[in-house]
């Protein structure tokens, strides 16, 4: 694995919770057409997923360290959180902004989970992105472009929805293809107790 690769480790929503996201998303302004330089890029659906830490471009060597690291954190999870995607806002980063869905149910879990994988890549001296963890689910970036008015309808709408409640399945080790193409690949899964 070349060490200019980007890696994260995420949760990803089972097909049922996606299915139902993905019946609202079909809807929102940003799926729609817009003038050139001013359309966003939706996140496709089989994309989704929650990410938990980002590791950024890993040297290969760290692999093992990283995989073990979430190993040991799975088996010391208690229960898998119990989740919702529910609500959603807009991070205002300007070009770098996303518009993305929230999370709701056992956020306290979510966090523990972070914190405790975090505690083990810091243990094992995996590098990562130590800003506070905001657990959410991206949809379309840049969100700069969105008028006020499809910015309201939009937030409007995430915010009313709630989707089916699911069980977190695994944390998972993802490789970015990005910027050559908008392709994930899964590395290693640790599958969570029920």
């Amino acid at each position: 694995m070349p060490p200019t690769q980007r890696l994260f480790v995420a949760v990803y929503p089972p097909a049922p919770a996606i299915t139902d996201l993905a019946g609202l998303v079909s809807r929102l302004a940003f799926t729609r057409p817009h003038p050139e330089g001013l359309s966003l890029r939706p996140v496709p659906p089989e994309q989704w997923h929650v990410t938990v830490a980002f590791l950024g471009e890993l040297d290969p060597a760290q692999l093992d360290a990283t995989i073990a690291a979430m190993s040991a954190t799975a088996a010391a999870t208690p229960h898998a959180p119990r989740l919702r995607l529910s609500g959603g806002g807009r991070f205002p980063n300007g070009r770098a902004a996303a518009i993305w869905a929230g999370l709701h149910g056992d956020l306290d879990e979510l966090h523990e989970l972070a914190n405790r994988l975090r505690s083990a890549l810091t243990e094992a001296r995996v590098p990562f992105d130590p800003r506070p963890y905001q657990p959410h689910l991206t949809l379309a970036r840049p969100g700069d472009r969105l008028g006020p008015d499809e910015l309201r309808e939009v937030l409007d709408q995430l915010g009313a929805y709630a989707g089916p409640v699911w069980a977190a399945p695994a944390l998972v080790l993802m490789r970015s293809d990005h910027p050559v193409s908008n392709h994930y690949t899964e590395v290693f899964s640790a599958p969570l107790p029920y």
